[in-house]
C-alpha cells in the first residue's frame, strides 16, 4: 500500500526510437508565451512530432498541470506517474484517445468535458496525438484531500481506495460537459498573477469550487433521466451544428413527440426553445469574454444571423450586444 499523502505528478514519455531526438527545457520559446500560465513551473520537451509542454503549480494537496501538445506529426506518447494518480481531467481544446493499463477499453479524454481518472504507479500507458494543437489541465490530490471528497460523495471511495493501495487498473469516471462556470473557475485559475503569496489559497479555493462543481453537477445529473440527458449534452457538445428536433430525438433512440414533452415536463421548454435557450447563453458568454463581433457569436452559435441575436439580447436584457457586453466589463472591472 502507498503511504505517501502528497498528490501525484504525470509525465509524458517519448517513444525509444525518439529519445535521442528530443531536448527539454525549463523555459518556454517565445512563439508559446501565449499560452504561458503564472507562478507555474514550466517542462518543455521538443522533437521531430512537434513539442509538447506541462506548466505544473504544486503544492501539498494537490498538483495542477497545464498541458499543451503542438503536434506537427503522429505520435505516441506515454502518461506516467511514479506513485498513484487520482485527478480531475479537463480537455480544453482537441479529442486525445488514450490507452490505461488495465482499463478495459481504449478511452477518450474529449474536450469540453471533465471526469475522475485513476492512472496505476509506473504502468504502460498510451495516448494518441494526430497533427493539432491540443490544451487541458489536470488537477492531481493527495489521498488526504480525495479522501475529504470521498467521504461526502460514496461513488468516489473505491477510487480513493484504489489510489491508496496503488492498483495496477486505470478507470475513466463519469464524464460530464464543462459548462461556463467551469469555464470560468479554469480561467480565473489559470490567469492569476497578483500576490505569489497568495497564489496557494487562491489556488486551492478554486480547486476546491470547481471539484464541488463536478460533484454538485454529477448529483444533479443522477436526478434526469437518461434520456433526456444524452440530448442535453448532443445539443451542448454540437451548439454549432444545424440541429433540429427530428435529429436530436433519433440520435438518443426517441421520437420527436415524446422527447418534446420530455423537455416540456422537465425545463418548461419544448427541444428548438431549449436549443435556442442553450446558443444563447452561448453567445452571452461569449459577449462577455472575447472580443468576437457579433456576426461572429451569431454563426458560432448558429442563431440564424447577427439581427436574431440582436432580438435575442434585446428581449431578455433591454440591451444591444454591444451595450451587455460593455455593461458586464463594467462589472467585472467593478
Amino acid at each position: 500500500m502507498f503511504v505517501v499523502d502528497r498528490p501525484a505528478i504525470m509525465n509524458f514519455d517519448v517513444p525509444e526510437h525518439l529519445k535521442n531526438r528530443i531536448t527539454v527545457s525549463d523555459r518556454l520559446p517565445s512563439q508559446y508565451q501565449s499560452h504561458r500560465v503564472p507562478g507555474t513551473t514550466v517542462h518543455y520537451t521538443e522533437g521531430p512530432f512537434g513539442a509538447y509542454f506541462k506548466q505544473e503549480f504544486m503544492c501539498n494537496d494537490f498538483v495542477i498541470g497545464w498541458l499543451n501538445f503542438d503536434i506537427k506529426e503522429h505520435v505516441f506518447l506515454n502518461p506516467i506517474t511514479e506513485t498513484p494518480l487520482l485527478a480531475l481531467y479537463t480537455g480544453i481544446a482537441g479529442d486525445i484517445p488514450c490507452e490505461l493499463q488495465g482499463s478495459a477499453e481504449k478511452l477518450m479524454l474529449p474536450e469540453k468535458k471533465f471526469a475522475f481518472y485513476y492512472v496505476p504507479p509506473m504502468a504502460f500507458n498510451r495516448a494518441e496525438f494526430a497533427p493539432a494543437h491540443y490544451t487541458s489541465v489536470y488537477i492531481s490530490f493527495s489521498n488526504s484531500f480525495m479522501q475529504y471528497f470521498s467521504n461526502k460523495h460514496e461513488a468516489y471511495k473505491p477510487l480513493v481506495e484504489k489510489q491508496l493501495r496503488g492498483e495496477q487498473e486505470g478507470e475513466q469516471k463519469n464524464l460530464i460537459p464543462t459548462g461556463h462556470d467551469e469555464k470560468e473557475i479554469l480561467k480565473a485559475m489559470r490567469s492569476y498573477d497578483k500576490s505569489p503569496a497568495m497564489m496557494e489559497p487562491t489556488m486551492q479555493g478554486h480547486v476546491m469550487l470547481l471539484t464541488a462543481h463536478y460533484f454538485n453537477l454529477l448529483l444533479n445529473r443522477h436526478q434526469v433521466p437518461k434520456m433526456l440527458l444524452n440530448a442535453c449534452d448532443y445539443i451542448q457538445e454540437n451548439l454549432g451544428e444545424d440541429l433540429n428536433t427530428a435529429g436530436i430525438a433519433r440520435k438518443v433512440g426517441s421520437h420527436s413527440l415524446a422527447l418534446n414533452k420530455l423537455f416540456k415536463d422537465t425545463y418548461g421548454k419544448n427541444v428548438r426553445q431549449y436549443l435556442t435557450y442553450k446558443r444563447l447563453e452561448e453567445a452571452e458568454y461569449r459577449l462577455r469574454t472575447t472580443s468576437e463581433l457579433v456576426w461572429e457569436i451569431a454563426a458560432f452559435t448558429n442563431l440564424t444571423d447577427a439581427s436574431h441575436l440582436v432580438r435575442l439580447i434585446r428581449a431578455k436584457h433591454g440591451v444591444t450586444p454591444e451595450e451587455y457586453r460593455e455593461r458586464n466589463k463594467l462589472h467585472q472591472a467593478g
